[in-house]
Parts: C-alpha cells; sequence; structure tokens
C-alpha cells in the first residue's frame, strides 16, 4: 500500500514512515521496543536531570557558604588583634591535648586590650614555659582572649567541601531511588516473561512432539 492511500478495511496497516530520517514515526512505533524498555528509559533520563539538579543545588549552596566564608573572615580580621602576653608564672599544670599542633597548658599571664587597657588571664602555652616569658596571642575588641582569625582558603575550603557534600547526598538519594525502581521493574518483567512462557510453552512442547 502506498503512503496517503486509503487502507483497505480488514487490512493491517504498518506503521507510517518517515522518509526523512527512515524512522517510524510516534513513540510506540518500534514494535521491538517492551513497556519495560520504556519505562527503563524513563527512569534513566530522570536519574541523568536528577543528578544535573543536584549539581545545581550544590553549587548554589557552595557559592553561598562561599560568601558567607568571606564575610567571616572579613569580620574576624577587623575585630580580632594579634598582641603580645608576659606569663606570670611557670606553667605547670597538665599540658592538654591539642587537636593540631604541641599539646598546650594554661598559665596566668597579663597583656593589653586594643584600647590600651591592663589585662590578665589565661592563656595556652607549651609545658614547662617559664615565668616572664612573652607569647603571642590573639585578642577581640574587649581585650578577651580568643582565637586567631580563619583564613580565607579555610572558608572557601569549607564551602567547596560543604557544596560537593550536598550534591553527592542528592545524587546518591536520587540514584537510590532509581535503582530501587529500576529493581521492581525487572521483578515485574521477570513475572510477565514466567506468565507469558506458561501460556506459549505447552503450544511449542506440542509442536515439538509432533
Amino acid at each position: 500500500m502506498r503512503d496517503g492511500a486509503t487502507p483497505t478495511p480488514g487490512q493491517p496497516q504498518r506503521p507510517s514512515h518517515d522518509d526523512r530520517n527512515g524512522d517510524f514515526a510516534g513513540p510506540d512505533a518500534n514494535p521491538l521496543v517492551r513497556p519495560c524498555d520504556r519505562t527503563r528509559t524513563r527512569w534513566h533520563v530522570g536519574l541523568t536531570l536528577a543528578v544535573l539538579i543536584a549539581l545545581v543545588c550544590g553549587g548554589i549552596v557552595g557559592a553561598r557558604l562561599w560568601s558567607g566564608a568571606e564575610r567571616t573572615s572579613r569580620d574576624e580580621a577587623a575585630h580580632r588583634h594579634e598582641t603580645t602576653a608576659t606569663t606570670l608564672a611557670r606553667a605547670t599544670g597538665a599540658p592538654t591535648a591539642a587537636r593540631f599542633g604541641t599539646p598546650s597548658t594554661l598559665v596566668d599571664a597579663s597583656w593589653r586590650a586594643p584600647d590600651g587597657t591592663p589585662r590578665t588571664g589565661k592563656v595556652a602555652v607549651q609545658p614547662r614555659t617559664a615565668e616572664d616569658t612573652r607569647v603571642t596571642i590573639w585578642v577581640d575588641d574587649t581585650g578577651a582572649v580568643t582565637s586567631a582569625p580563619r583564613s580565607t582558603a579555610e572558608g572557601q575550603f569549607g564551602a567547596v567541601a560543604g557544596g560537593t557534600l550536598v550534591a553527592g547526598a542528592l545524587a546518591f538519594t536520587a540514584a537510590g531511588v532509581v535503582a530501587l525502581r529500576l529493581r521492581r521493574t525487572e521483578a515485574h518483567t521477570l513475572d510477565e516473561w514466567e506468565r507469558e512462557w506458561a501460556a506459549v510453552e505447552p503450544l511449542w512442547t506440542h509442536r515439538g512432539r509432533t
């Protein structure tokens, strides 16, 4: 039957053919594509989109954390000041384990606040530090001992790590959901094959015996 001709009643109709690309027209034109194949394709496409969305979300989170880290670094650099303290006694206390660097112990010391006001208090020094030893400390605007301001690099590393964590968590979650759905699709397909084989196998077996 030529393209465009009126089909004869009762005559099987072939899928319309697109001469431009050689493909059969319509989403269900390929007789070899099973419904389960289309389901798998949809889930794979969905997973690809979910991963792209996860990357975008991770980038947005990372950018926000990056911007926040820069503001925090500038704020701490503006309000934390490096000064020199003088120990008032020998460090004899038990050392405290440090996460990074050498263990330290606390000892009484004196220093001056940024406005010049004398201050005294506990500062961290290395064990067995002698009396009247000058040590470098960081204080805030009021003169209270604080930690050194975080560098911009530390904040940027945290921003990258946070963005990567968010993107990875979303992507792995999407992959887990898709994997579960594909397993269910595979199980349904196997059950369907078994039902179809149970209907066809007796016919094939009888044909083989004749």
